[in-house]
């Protein structure tokens, strides 16, 4: 990548004369198969993009490379000093522009040296690196599944083709990238005193590599490490640029922005929960629930902590500036931890209100985001997270603030991303041209600091062996990184893993029933080779065994969870809804001018709250009545209150049921009597009927 030999040219502009004269004689006068002939691997590489289903892309290449096949056989690609190369199908463009810019800002050579050693210094230091990052990821083929092998797509560092790269960012931030890199080629080429012969762009359709051509003769009798500075120039100043503009990224367009209203920002929605199912969406701003404000987590954990499964919930909403009011049917937080995080599942989550989305303060983002040397792995894969370029639903939640906000909104989010994608491709050409693998400037680096070893350690050996020797290292090192990189795209595909069947499963021959029945429980009919059972009842008792059985003092919706484990300690969470009605009886008595009180707790998926009471009169006088009072409280007040005069031995029933209003919490009977001498006695029957709302 650090230079374009004329060789090579040449070889590319022979190719056609070379296998014109492959063709058969019997085929000459056959115009359409000396056509496929002479075009047989832009041929092979259409039916292969076309088999990939890169349909458009196949239809681009027919467009592209019959252009410029035409424009060369018209003359029209000479004119403008351009060849093509590469199977024909890329466009190499020389100029002077530039020699004269390279000239001038390569005088101080003492500065330019020092940089260069350092440059060299850095590049082996990442070349190992990004080497053992290759063998480390290259050992992870054997765990990820096969299903979700590295798409070739993103292998392709092409903005239009890698799905993550935008085109018109990608290309002014390849174009700057590439620009750096070659011109740092030729700035060193001058400080050794080699000439620039030329200078140039690769293009299909838009620029994909640039070049500086040193004059080879003159390259050869450079030392070695002047040589090596000048292959560590490309990669070294593309280092230089990504840290530039991630300090301009982060540090001057990020950390101006500010939320631009209060609340909390929804980071994730989770599917077939309430929230998703009301239409809330990620990056929405939430403000209040049930009018009232949420302006931070700990307003958000107060507000949800209060509220429980099955409770229809108004949320404030802000989407993309717009305000809205979503009526959200709450889940069940258990269910939810059952599910997907069964590790982290506790029996008090069964019952709370879930609404099915992660909330946090937008300050939070735009923080991390400020400090890349935090999380570096984060900063760096923005792109796949779908954060660049910074989306409309991101932009109309922040604002910039400080100097940089006098600019205009949307050239402050154009630089921003700009410099973003700067960072990001001078960061990725610069790691990638460090890999030791010739062409790439790492390669050359590598066979020159072999050469160079060999000289002071076997100062006796013959320089056809040391070159035989330095060729056959670098050739199998290159050969190494293509095969660390192709195994990227392959080895899942060939080794990875097999999905590995583990699924308990629960056998309840009842699921409803009342608080002391005995429900039996059988995982024996679990599918895979387990050999530990443990379940958890929600009520903060456990058991082991494949066949356990069970009973509930108090009503309400438990869910019975299983983990199943193998020998290997890989688990299988199942889980069963129970559904527990409860009954309750007592009796008691109450003296003149006393009162008496019977609390009872009714808990989520509460259906039904029915109560008998018998009242009787119990003050020993034939003709003076007992004045009672009867009230039933439910967590939204008195439901029921009536007064009752009663005789000696007479007895007045009460009648109480609902299945409306705020159920789930406290209630109480309380019974009392109004006057000294009012005694009575009672008794009562409460039923409490739950029903099951996953």
């Amino acid at each position: 990548m650090a230079t374009k030999k004329n060789e090579s040219v040449e070889e590319e502009e022979s190719y056609d004369s070379l296998h014109a004269e492959e063709i058969l004689p019997e085929l000459t006068g056959m115009p359409i198969e000396v056509h496929i002939r002479r075009h047989s691997r832009f041929l092979l590489f259409l039916v292969f993009c076309l088999y990939l289903g890169w349909y458009s892309f196949a239809l681009f290449l027919i467009a592209w490379i019959t252009g410029v096949r035409w424009a060369e056989n018209e003359g029209y690609l000479q004119k403008y000093n351009m060849d093509l190369v590469w199977g024909r199908s890329f466009l190499m463009w020389r100029t002077d522009w530039g020699k004269d810019f390279i000239e001038r800002i390569s005088q101080n050579k003492p500065f330019w040296r020092r940089v260069g050693d350092v440059w060299v210094v850095t590049v082996f230091i990442i070349m190992i690196l990004m080497f053992s990052l290759l063998l480390w990821q290259a050992t992870l083929a054997w765990q990820i599944p096969k299903t979700s092998a590295v798409s070739p797509k993103m292998m392709i560092g092409l903005p239009g083709l890698n799905p993550v790269i935008p085109l018109w960012y990608g290309i002014l931030a390849l174009v700057i990238a590439m620009v750096v890199h070659e011109f740092s080629h030729g700035i060193l080429s001058r400080v050794a005193d080699v000439k620039v012969k030329a200078l140039g762009l690769l293009l299909f359709f838009f620029p994909v590599g640039a070049f500086v051509e040193p004059d080879e003769e003159g390259m050869k009798s450079m030392k070695k490490w002047e040589r090596m500075r000048l292959y560590a120039a490309g990669p070294g100043s593309n280092m230089v640029v990504a840290v530039v503009f991630s300090f301009l990224f982060s540090s001057v367009m990020v950390a101006s922005l500010e939320p631009a209203e209060d609340g909390l920002l929804l980071y994730s929605v989770s599917a077939d929960y309430g929230g998703a199912e009301a239409g809330l969406e990620p990056w929405m701003l939430l403000t209040a629930i049930d009018e009232e404000e949420v302006r931070n987590t700990d307003d958000w954990k107060r507000v949800m902590n209060d509220t429980y499964a099955g409770q229809n919930v108004n949320v404030s909403i802000l989407n993309r500036g717009v305000p809205g009011i979503y009526s959200v049917t709450l889940s069940d937080k258990g269910s939810y931890y059952l599910k997907y995080y069964p590790d982290y599942y506790e029996s008090w989550m069964s019952g709370k209100g879930f609404m099915g989305v992660a909330a946090e303060n937008p300050k939070i983002i735009t923080d991390s985001l400020a400090n890349p040397t935090e999380n570096i792995l984060l900063y760096i894969s923005l792109p796949f997270a779908k954060l660049q370029p910074f989306p409309e639903h991101f932009t109309s939640i922040y604002e910039p603030a400080g100097a940089i906000g006098i600019l205009p909104d949307n050239i402050f989010w154009i630089l921003a991303n700009s410099f973003y994608w700067i960072f990001w491709l001078n960061l990725m050409v610069g790691l990638t041209n460090a890999l030791p693998a010739v062409p790439l400037d790492g390669g050359f680096i590598f066979a020159d600091g072999v050469t160079g070893i060999l000289d002071k350690f076997k100062k006796g050996m013959s320089e056809q062996r040391k070159e035989k020797i330095v060729d056959n290292l670098v050739g199998i090192l290159a050969f190494t990184v293509v095969f660390l990189v192709v195994w990227q795209l392959v080895g899942p595909r060939l080794v990875g893993t097999d999905p590995v069947i583990l699924d308990a499963n629960i056998n309840a021959a009842d699921t409803q029933g009342w608080n002391g029945d005995v429900f039996e429980f059988d995982a024996s009919m679990s599918n895979g080779n387990f050999v530990t059972y443990e379940w958890d009842f929600g009520d903060n008792n456990t058991a082991t065994g494949e066949k356990v059985s069970h009973s509930w003092t108090e009503g309400g919706l438990y869910f019975v969870v299983l983990t199943a484990k193998d020998s290997e300690d890989r688990q299988s969470v199942a889980f069963e809804q129970v559904s527990i009605n409860h009954f309750t009886e007592g009796d008691g008595s109450v003296g003149g001018g006393s009162d008496d009180t019977v609390p009872t707790t009714v808990n989520p998926y509460v259906k039904t709250v029915s109560i008998y009471i018998n009242v009787t009169g119990d003050n020993g006088l034939p003709i003076v009545q007992s004045d009672v009072t009867v009230t039933i409280n439910s967590p939204s007040g008195a439901v029921f209150e009536q007064d009752f005069s009663l005789n000696n031995g007479e007895t007045q029933a009460v009648s109480f049921s609902t299945s409306e209003g705020e159920m789930v919490g406290e209630w109480e009977i309380f019974l009392e009597s109004n006057d000294p001498a009012s005694d009575f006695t009672y008794d009562y029957d409460w039923y409490t009927y739950y029903q099951s709302n996953s």
